[in-house]
This record gives structure tokens, C-alpha cells and sequence, in this order.
């Protein structure tokens, strides 16, 4: 005898319960991970100053970087549970949640290299924070609805 849901998409996707640690680990860690080799390549391949300014380049890159990745993980953790309170989509956990949190960070800082954030300095020291964290919470929000599962009803 057959199941009535058998052989359908939605049966096919058994819904899993997210756990904190599922869903904290990759939105904790590989934004920070992504963070850190973009910074390398940079000091690496794009910073011709001599030895020593690649390493000194390398030092502020991470530690600027380490600023930057934690509030993006921020913010990244308040569009998630603010899409789950509304019932948008669920904590993003596993495969998906790993390679959004990897990507999505280089996505934000290829929209910086199209619109520089310091170029808005003429504006104001407010424009340039709102050119540095718009990107942010853009690419998190538009991420986290693509990738993302909807809830289970």
C-alpha cells in the first residue's frame, strides 16, 4: 500500500529541527573564515610595498577584518531570528548555511570594490557607516531568503 505523500517533492525533504549549535557554527565561524582568507589573498597578491608592508598590510587587514566579520555575524544572527519570528524561513543549518556564510561575505566585498565605502566620506563619517553596513545587511537579508527553507506549516 502506498503512503499518499510518496513520490512527492515535499516527502522528499524531511524537515530537521535546527539545534543552537547547528545553526550557530556556521553563521559564527565561516564568516570569519572567509574574512580572514580574503584578507591573506589581499596581503598576498595585492599589497607591493615590500615584505614589510605586506605583513604590517596583513596585520591591519585582520584585525579591521576581525572587526568587520563580527558585526557581520551580528547581523547575520538578527536577520536570521528576525525571519524566523516573522515565519520567513527557518535557521539556516548545514550545507547551505556553510557555503552562504562563506560566500556571502566575498559577495559584500565585491559590492564594496564597485562603490567604495570611503568615497561616501564627503557625506559625512555617517554615510560611510551606512555605505559599510547596508551592503552587509543586504546581502545577508537576500542570502538568507534564497538559500533558506521555509518553515514547515
Amino acid at each position: 500500500m502506498k503512503h499518499l505523500n510518496e513520490g512527492s517533492e515535499r516527502s522528499e525533504q524531511r524537515y530537521v529541527r535546527p539545534t543552537v549549535g547547528g545553526w550557530l557554527l556556521p553563521a559564527l565561524v565561516a564568516p570569519w573564515i572567509s574574512v580572514y582568507v580574503a584578507v591573506t589573498a589581499v596581503a598576498t597578491f595585492g599589497i607591493e610595498r615590500g615584505v614589510f608592508g605586506k605583513v604590517l598590510g596583513w596585520a591591519l587587514g585582520m584585525l579591521v577584518g576581525s572587526v568587520w566579520a563580527f558585526v557581520y555575524c551580528l547581523i547575520g544572527i538578527a536577520v536570521d531570528l528576525a525571519l524566523l519570528s516573522v515565519k520567513l524561513r527557518t535557521l539556516p543549518i548545514g550545507r547551505r548555511a556553510w557555503i552562504s556564510g562563506l560566500a556571502s561575505p566575498l559577495v559584500v566585498f565585491g559590492v564594496y570594490t564597485l562603490a567604495p565605502p570611503y568615497t561616501f566620506y564627503p557625506l559625512g563619517i555617517q554615510a560611510v557607516l551606512f555605505a559599510i553596513l547596508i551592503p552587509m545587511a543586504t546581502v545577508v537579508l537576500v542570502g538568507r531568503v534564497v538559500a533558506g527553507q521555509k518553515p514547515p506549516r
